[in-house]
């Protein structure tokens, strides 16, 4: 390295020796050096042209500031320092860790010891972050032995400075003849990848990748270098060519793809100021903006920027399929003779892998880069490609053009690939993976990569949609029954689900174009279908499914739904109850394929009372049980049931204080659970907070029950914000002796149901005490958005719609997430004079659209435009 490297404007070894016989002060030497020559290699960082040079150049420079270290500190030659990891490797970046191990030859003395105390405790202080050990050569023996971490370390080691006979006697006793044979490391590698790939989530598609640990990323990348120089010892990626593990086209993907990983990762350390290797929002403009790519208000250059670097990953974790595939046959199986069994004139399953029969197969029989999926479908003993089949199907992959597209035979057999029992979404995935999903459909390949810059989606459109057809064929299986009981009993009854898989296909397919995607993907949903022939119902079915995919989830969460006209109109929109099946179960796979975190208890609710009030609808039609005044009847009757122990006398003096409005937008448990509660009030001058820790709205309830007065919701809020608590519907009450009756479902953060009695005792005495201090202080309402959130800023809008049928206003307040967000909304409508009857809380990642009905005081709706303005003004100055 140091003939190449030799760099006198990065460190000149002979100025930095004279400066430090001069100086009183080394630390501020070594500190000086140090930070010049980062400067010197992030002034010559340029993305995509010298990046192997400068990760060299960076181990160099630590090297030398090393070299003069261990001199001035270190007097025995009875030791030996060793870059071990990615400074063994010389693959450092600028924030990288230093890793290090001292060897010696047996227990040191006293004064050693000291000495290296000292080394080490200097290197931290002019500004290394060292990672050390020190060992024996027995100890290294040993622990390697143990644990594969540390073989793999020792492996990678390089002598920087020390007895040289020692490191080499090291290398000698932890060879594969001594430890960890070939076959043994790379069977304990290949698990370590996979848990590794299990905690990502099996993706390289998370819109902020870890640039290291992901799947595709650095460490595949070591993986296949680790596996490749304990086979063959002490063999660079490119000899691999040599073997015929790789091609030298295939070389180059994977150097290409490694040196951008490397700039990105340099990059990453210079605007971070730090090591990391996540691509976070927060850094991913400026990395963009640094790789060349312009941003713009619909945040192109990032999105660009992350397809190239989706599309980088996607190459290096096809290519590390291959080579460890190619790597388990020559170490693993290469003693066994191969069971080969023909399935028929084209393919062959040799051991557990399908494979062609000959070279030649793709070019001759186009249609086999569909059949050969069909294949692994019908076979469960099939577990994958062979190496030598994916590498042809990637030659031949020109072959799906529009000629391949519009054969018939090529058609039918991706419909019975759909068609299948098992499997659908796992063979889409490797049709994927593979080139053969975005040759087919150039529609596809548009979104391949494409990320949403946004905190609702956590996947790229592409990712995403494979996700959906996954979840889709997921919920049949027994084992989803208890999460999924309604989706499992529906997907048992769907007559064709290849219409629900396509739909799911389609639905986001037109994202990043411009115009609505749910219009766009429709159209391009019927054109596919008519092109495969499919009957003109099935067809528009998937087209109306495609088109209508969020109507569901929007009903349901911005609606009334107890009240009558929204299900009649949601009904007439969906049209009949075969719709409202496949739509039912298309919208659940699309939540859980978007987050698998926004699926909870509430969102499930919500959708199921949905999908029930409707399929009554279908069944009964609108019924005279749907008037008002039956409505208010049956719930009371319901409630009474449940009361039976409490004297008639007492409910009667409780309800005869409440509106018909109570009842009709609260079922008959809450409504027996709040009068029991109120009847056994001490003292009627005290606020009353109590709890239901799970309910039938899919939320936990909190019901307090006061004297109205200002800043009750401002407050209540807050206080809940303030317990880490989720708020999700509202609705406030006041009663004709003013009282208010406000009833709040909540989750705790992470989703989950409140749980304990314990919890439920801080909730209420967390509110009690906030309702108790009156007083109400702007500064309290001070925002701090999180980390993730001031990555994307959203202008805050305020619309009104009056509906009079109900005699109240709506208002819609669409802005940021962030912490206080409602009491800052309360507060400002408290100031305007305004009454709040319920409340809808909807959030999407970053983006909160949240639905409020409010009336003036008079219980009216609003119709001074004054009032609007004031609530206007604000809440956006509230919220600023």
């Amino acid at each position: 390295m140091e003939n190449i490297i030799t760099d006198k404007l990065l460190f000149d070894k002979k100025v930095f020796s004279e400066k430090l016989k001069k100086s009183s002060n080394p630390l501020s030497i070594f500190k000086e050096a140090l930070n010049n020559g980062y400067e010197y290699l992030t002034s010559n960082f340029i993305p995509g042209e010298n990046i192997e040079f400068l990760v060299k150049q960076q181990t160099w420079l630590i090297d030398q500031l090393l070299i003069f270290a261990w001199r001035d500190y270190i007097h025995s030659d009875e030791l030996s320092l060793i870059a071990v990891g990615g400074y063994g490797r010389a693959e450092l970046s600028l924030g990288s860790d230093i890793d290090l191990m001292i060897l010696k030859k047996s227990r040191l003395k006293n004064e050693y010891k000291k000495e290296l105390e000292a080394f080490v405790a200097f290197l931290w202080d002019f500004g290394l972050e060292v990672g050390h050990s020190v060992r024996t050569l027995k100890e290294c023996r040993n622990q390697a032995k143990k644990d594969i971490t540390i073989m793999t370390n020792i492996m990678e080691s390089r002598l920087i400075i020390g007895n040289e006979k020692l490191f080499n006697e090291m290398l000698k006793i932890t060879s594969p003849k001594k430890i960890w044979t070939a076959k043994k490391f790379f069977e304990s590698k290949l698990l370590e990848q996979k848990n590794r790939h299990k905690k990502y989530n099996h993706s390289e598609y998370k819109l902020e990748p870890n640039i290291k640990e992901s799947p595709g990323g650095l460490r595949d990348i070591q993986m296949i270098a680790w596996v490749a120089k304990r086979h063959f010892d002490n063999i660079n990626l490119k000899n691999l060519i040599s073997y015929k593990f790789l091609s030298n086209e295939e070389y180059e993907t994977l150097r290409n793809g490694r040196n951008l990983l490397f700039a990105i990762r340099f990059g990453l350390h210079m605007i971070a100021k730090r090591r990391e290797d996540r691509l976070l929002f927060e850094y991913q403009k400026n990395i963009a903006e640094l790789f060349g790519f312009k941003n713009n208000e619909k945040n192109k250059g990032i999105e660009d920027f992350m397809k190239m670097y989706f599309k980088t990953v996607r190459e290096i974790s096809r290519l590390n399929e291959i080579l460890l595939q190619h790597f388990q046959e020559d170490i693993i199986y290469k003693k066994n003779k191969d069971k080969i069994v023909k399935i028929n004139s084209r393919f062959q399953k040799r051991n557990d892998l399908i494979e062609i029969i000959n070279e030649s197969i793709f070019e001759r029989y186009p249609y086999s880069l569909f059949e050969i999926f069909l294949l692994i479908q019908q076979d469960p003993k099939i577990k994958g490609v062979r190496a030598t089949t994916i590498r042809s199907i990637r030659k031949y992959i020109y072959l799906i053009d529009k000629k391949f597209r519009n054969d018939v035979i090529n058609k039918s057999l991706f419909i019975e690939i759909l068609k299948q029992p098992n499997l659908v979404g796992h063979k889409l995935r490797l049709m994927h993976k593979y080139g053969i999903l975005g040759a087919y459909m150039p529609a596809f390949s548009k979104i391949e990569g494409l990320m949403q810059f946004d905190l609702y989606h956590i996947f790229t459109v592409d990712e995403h949609i494979l996700r959906v057809i996954r979840n889709l064929r997921l919920f049949g299986l027994d084992e989803y029954k208890i999460k999924y009981p309604i989706c499992y009993e529906l997907v048992k009854t769907i007559p064709k689900l290849e219409l629900l898989y396509l739909a799911g296909f389609f639905h986001d397919i037109a994202k990043g174009r411009n115009g609505d995607h749910s219009k766009l993907g429709s159209k391009d949903a019927l054109e596919f279908c008519q092109r495969h022939g499919f009957s003109e119902y099935d067809r528009k079915l998937v087209a109306w499914l495609v088109d209508n995919h969020l109507l569901m989830s929007k009903t349901s969460q911005r609606e009334d739904l107890d009240d009558p006209s929204t299900i009649t109109s949601f009904a007439k929109k969906i049209g009949d109850q075969n719709r409202l099946n496949y739509l039912y179960v298309l919208t659940v796979a699309d939540i859980c394929g978007t987050n698998p975190e926004l699926w909870n208890s509430w969102r499930e609710s919500l959708l199921a009372n949905l999908y029930h009030k409707t399929l009554h609808y279908f069944r009964k039609g609108s019924d005279k049980s749907q008037l008002k005044s039956a409505r208010v009847k049956n719930i009371k009757d319901e409630a009474l049931k449940l009361l039976n122990k409490i004297e008639m006398k007492a409910v009667n003096k409780i309800w005869k204080k409440i509106d018909d409005d109570y009842f009709l937008r609260h079922n008959p448990d809450e409504v027996a659970w709040h009068t029991e509660e109120i009847i056994n009030i001490e003292d009627i001058n005290d606020p009353l907070v109590s709890i239901n820790k799970e309910s039938s709205k899919g939320g936990s309830l909190i019901f307090v029950y006061m004297r109205d007065k200002r800043y009750i919701f401002t407050i209540i809020t807050r206080a809940i914000a303030k317990l880490g608590l989720t708020i999700l519907d509202a609705r406030i009450i006041t009663n004709r002796e003013n009282y208010t009756l406000d009833t709040f479902v909540v989750l705790e953060k992470n989703g989950d149901l409140i749980k304990s009695n314990q919890r439920c005792n801080e909730i209420k005495n967390k509110i009690l005490d906030e309702l108790n201090f009156s007083r109400i202080s702007s500064n309290k309402n001070k925002i701090i958005p999180k980390r993730k959130l001031k990555s994307f800023l959203i202008e805050t809008k305020i619309i009104f719609e009056n509906d009079k049928k109900n005699n109240r206003t709506i208002m819609e307040v669409i802005t940021n997430d962030r912490p206080g967000v409602l009491s800052c909304i309360g507060e400002a409508m408290d100031m305007c004079g305004v009454k709040l009857q319920g409340a809808k809380i909807t959030t999407f990642g970053e983006r909160v659209e949240d639905i409020f009905y409010i009336q003036d005081f008079e219980n009216n709706v609003i119709s001074n435009p004054i009032k609007f303005e004031c609530l206007e003004k604000s809440i956006i100055k509230t919220l600023s």
